[in-house]
């Protein structure tokens, strides 16, 4: 993938997925539940396919009012959806964390409150970016234990977190300025890691 201003963001990467171990993949185009992109509407996509980033975004109101909407949208209707306060719960939040305001939510506890409201809301694919950075080792391991029950794709720098998560790696080191390339070289402190947890 090469950028407007003329260097490449991703050159010659590739990896290899066993047959059905992500999504059905045929004919040049990606499916999800054997239908492509064009089978969905956008918002109907984002609930079968959804972005955790590692900052959530601060949300007018408390996190129990941002569930209450996103639950009632026409994408969240016929499907189950679980209590994200439960969920909190396991992960030693409280219910006061989800009717507190986002601002004045720690960093850890944003980024718990923001994954149980994932979670919850049940997508196919959760898209995690370093979903547990501002975590203790105790939150940690509680969020992975409920995380590797779902299928996710887990971006960490934690070649330990790594191993605990998920089933396969695509380890990349920062490309070469002179050529754009990604070289896998799982030595180097440089490497981004995407986790398939599947």
């Amino acid at each position: 993938m090469q950028i407007t201003n003329g260097r490449w963001l991703f050159k010659d990467i590739s990896f290899e997925l066993e047959e059905a171990e992500l999504v059905p993949y045929d004919n040049g185009y990606c499916t999800l539940n054997d239908k492509d992109a064009n089978h969905y509407t956008i918002p109907i996509w984002r609930s079968r396919v959804m972005y955790v980033p590692q900052r959530p975004a601060i949300h007018p109101g408390t996190p129990l009012d941002f569930f209450n909407v996103v639950k009632n949208y026409a994408s969240q209707k016929n499907k189950k959806i679980d209590d994200p306060i439960k969920i909190g719960c396991e992960w030693n939040l409280s219910e006061s964390h989800f009717n507190e305001k986002w601002t004045n939510l720690s960093g850890g506890e944003m980024q718990r409150v923001t994954l149980a409201i994932a979670v919850a809301l049940n997508a196919d694919v959760l898209l995690l970016d370093e979903p547990t950075s501002a975590l203790d080792p105790e939150s940690i391991e509680l969020v992975e234990r409920t995380l590797k029950n779902k299928t996710c794709i887990w971006i960490t720098h934690d070649p330990k977190q790594q191993e605990r998560v998920g089933s396969h790696t695509l380890t990349l080191s920062k490309p070469d300025q002179s050529s754009g390339s990604y070289e896998s070289n799982s030595s180097s402190s440089d490497n981004d890691t995407v986790r398939l947890n599947m």
